[in-house]
């Protein structure tokens, strides 16, 4: 009897019963802006072969997980900020006998951290290598890694399965408030220090078919949306790293999504908003926000990011009110680094931000997340104190900080993001700019999650509240 005889057909062919796990980090912020899933799950459900059995848990919905049930593997994506409760999960699978996938952009940099916690690791963007990987299944030969390094690059983008996604998650229709997602591109050809894509999704610039796009868009407003009243329409995140690369693909890409009658939301260049016509264009195909990366007020901080030719305070100011009366919110995302920035920096920022009523605004200290070309020249340096990965939400500060102490650093953070929500700001910019019902909703739900990190941070530090910001 010969001991390497191949595998049956049957066995090779046999169905799958596959659990997708999208984690929550005990930091992960609370919003009502979240997408109804997990994008990577998302790509895994749509590319997994028709007779596999799927099934999505996600935390960030309060999805519960029942650890005796039995799947053929358990697979598990993750952030930095949701790496340990990631190994939680696996572990505790682990524990009942189960094959446990661990994947995502965090464990991609950091397979020999995760590798304890799993049966397999997964590096990359798993396209090409996720039908490999089910065949090995299948045969019960699942191997300890699979690299996409080691397979074909990824150069299309594969459509999204909003039918089958439906049948695996636990979420239902939603109306205009909430967030379905989807991407038209992938990939950035930029290269910024702090930006995990350039060495996760790469510098190749993917755009979805216009027919392939148009089909989805239908089919998810089909399983994901609730029509309340006639002229409602269903919001849309477009999760693409950069949508603007070019004025002609970008004006092709708005023109065909004015075609399908929805609202949405999107990352966006700054530069491409200082054209009239584009942003026209955004507000007529249904953009409701645009979320820019500014950065900082300062011109010695934006220099020093390699911005200080494009951007400036003035400038950002006349972006924001040009495509507030075109009808455009946009929500403003300012870094904070203790190498760069003074108290007195952050109370201008904050007084910059009240009278420009910015929408949403997002403050965030600055993080060398793994995978970044920050994090290796931090790491290099001996500059990183902390590597507690809970703490990788952008509020903590992980760098070293030689102005000042590092908690008295943070928590004057925390006062000056808590203070851009203080009540006149938001009364101010509900009043100032478009879609009010929308800015009072998230300024509202920004205000208290604020609070609560504040509030926290305090009682840990015991450090007396910080009064001032509740009666402005």
């Amino acid at each position: 009897m010969e001991t390497n005889a191949p595998e049956t057909p049957s066995s090779a062919s046999r169905p799958l019963s596959i659990l997708l796990i999208a984690p929550k980090g005990k930091k992960d912020s609370k919003t009502n802006q979240k997408p109804l899933f997990h994008m990577a799950l998302g790509v895994l459900i749509s590319i997994s072969p028709p007779e596999h059995h799927l099934e999505i848990i996600d935390e960030h919905f309060g999805d519960g997980i029942d650890y005796s049930k039995k799947y053929d593997f358990v697979a598990i994506t993750s952030r930095t900020i949701d790496a340990s409760r990631a190994y939680d999960i696996a572990d505790r699978f682990r524990q009942h006998g189960q094959k446990v996938i661990l994947g995502g952009l965090h464990v991609s940099f950091n397979p020999e951290e995760a590798a304890p916690h799993a049966d397999t690791i997964v590096s990359g963007e798993a396209e090409n290598l996720w039908g490999t990987l089910l065949e090995d299944a299948q045969l019960n030969r699942l191997k300890p890694s699979y690299d996409a390094k080691d397979f074909p690059p990824v150069t299309e983008i594969a459509p999204l399965d909003y039918r089958r996604i439906a049948a695996a998650s636990k979420r239902g229709k939603v109306d205009g408030t909430k967030s379905i997602p989807i991407y038209i591109t992938r990939g950035c050809p930029f290269t910024c220090s702090f930006c995990v894509t350039p060495n996760f999704t790469g510098k190749l610039y993917r755009t979805q078919k216009p027919e392939d796009l148009k089909r989805q868009i239908e089919e998810a407003k089909e399983m994901f949306f609730l029509q309340n009243g006639k002229k409602s329409k269903p919001w849309f995140m477009l999760c693409d790293e950069n949508l603007g690369i070019s004025k002609k693909r970008l004006w092709d890409a708005l023109d065909l999504l004015k075609e399908c009658n929805i609202n949405f939301s999107v990352f966006f260049s700054m530069n491409f908003l200082e054209d009239d016509e584009t942003v026209k264009k955004l507000v007529d195909a249904g953009c409701l926000m645009a979320m820019v990366g500014f950065e900082s007020i300062k011109q010695s901080t934006l220099e020093a990011y390699n911005k200080g030719h494009v951007n400036s305070a003035g400038k950002i100011a006349e972006v924001i009110e040009r495509c507030r009366r075109a009808g455009l919110n946009i929500q403003g995302n300012f870094l904070i680094n203790p190498d760069l920035d003074t108290y007195e920096d952050m109370d201008d920022l904050v007084e910059f931000i009240g009278k420009n009523n910015v929408f949403m605004p997002i403050m965030q200290i600055i993080t060398p997340y793994p995978g970044t070309t920050m994090y290796h020249e931090y790491k290099e340096k001996g500059l990183i104190t902390d590597e507690d990965w809970d703490k990788y939400n952008a509020m903590n500060l992980v760098i070293e900080s030689k102005k000042y102490p590092p908690v008295t650093f943070q928590h004057k953070f925390m006062t000056s993001y808590y203070g851009t929500y203080a009540w006149k700001k938001i009364i101010n910019r509900t009043r100032a700019n478009p879609y009010p019902a929308l800015n009072l909703i998230t300024s509202l739900a920004f205000r208290k999650n604020l609070r609560e990190q504040l509030r926290t941070f305090e009682a840990i530090h015991r450090l007396p509240k910080a009064r001032k910001f509740n009666i402005l």
